[in-house]
């Protein structure tokens, strides 16, 4: 995952407006950094694309209370569109590497995995041209980039109780309560094996994540928490891009009939292992976020 773009120069006592200036410039500047690579279709510039765009809309998130509503009502819409629009090229990336992973290690299935590999293949060519047609719209006639710099520079401009928080003390709250949603949503995926649990604790640890990200040059203790934070969205990212792949495959199989061939059988089986496999890895490293050691060096960070 590339390193995030953060402004430089921020204190504990910087106000928060002044802040989320600095931020959502520095977030615009990193989705500017990797729009060449990910146009040109490389796997790796549309990933480092997606994770600038989900750092964009996040510190859109992190400052919405003190944004101009309307300006952010109008302009988070076309971020969450960037973000799909990515995201939805990113998923056949992923689900092709597994696919491939699982043919090398499974060779009876690799005939079922290469044919499924390689329409995904022609899929990712088709929503990487939405994605290059939707970006050039954003640019040329949406005007994306100018809106976002002025949401920017409003920010800075903005009075208010939370604006004028130093900074510190927005991070206390902000964290906090990130990392509240985290705590609410883990026993599920401790004691079980439930997708839906796993994907509504990845989407508050990647949120409590991208939250925390922002304030580490200016919280410097905060890094090892958040590192702990990112190993176990790592390893929920990882259970549920399987799940995603099962998912596809299955219907694959069952829309033209092979589920009972020798090939599917065999494909079905190497997901089912390295889906229990990934979920026994994700309760893992998910249980230290359950502990007190973590939550007593995130609250010493804060203080």
């Amino acid at each position: 995952m590339p390193r995030p773009i953060l402004p430089e120069g921020l204190k504990a006592s910087t106000r928060a407006a002044k802040a989320a200036r600095l931020l959502l410039d520095a977030k615009i500047d990193e989705v500017l950094a990797f729009a060449k690579a990910s146009m040109s279709g490389d796997v790796a510039g549309v990933h480092d694309m997606r994770v600038a765009a989900k750092r964009l809309r996040e510190a859109m998130r992190l400052y919405r209370r003190i944004l101009p509503k309307k300006r952010y009502a109008r302009l988070m819409p076309l971020v969450e569109q960037l973000n799909d629009a990515l995201g939805r090229v990113r998923e056949l990336d992923v689900m092709m590497e597994g696919a491939r992973a699982l043919a090398a290690a499974a060779p009876a299935a690799a005939s079922v995995l290469d044919v499924v590999a390689a329409i995904w293949s022609e899929r990712r060519a088709q929503l990487h041209g939405d994605f290059v047609l939707l970006w050039d719209n954003l640019l040329s006639k949406g005007r994306f980039l100018q809106r976002l710099r002025r949401l920017a520079r409003s920010a800075g401009q903005r009075g208010g109780r939370l604006a004028k928080l130093p900074l510190d003390q927005y991070a206390y709250l902000s964290i906090g309560a990130a990392s509240e949603r985290v705590k609410q949503r883990l026993e599920p995926v401790l004691t079980g094996d439930d997708p839906t649990a796993l994907h509504a604790l990845r989407i508050a640890v990647k949120r409590l994540k991208y939250t925390m990200e922002p304030f580490l040059t200016v919280l410097p203790a905060l890094q090892e928490p958040y590192e702990e934070v990112a190993r176990v969205q790592e390893a929920l990212g990882l259970a549920q891009d399987m799940d995603v792949l099962a998912a596809a495959l299955n219907e694959y199989l069952a829309g033209r009939d092979l589920l009972e061939t020798e090939a599917a059988r065999a494909a079905t089986a190497a997901v089912k292992a390295r889906q229990a496999e990934l979920y026994a890895a994700a309760r893992a490293q998910a249980a230290a976020l359950a502990g007190t050691d973590w939550y007593r060096k995130l609250l010493d960070a804060l203080d």
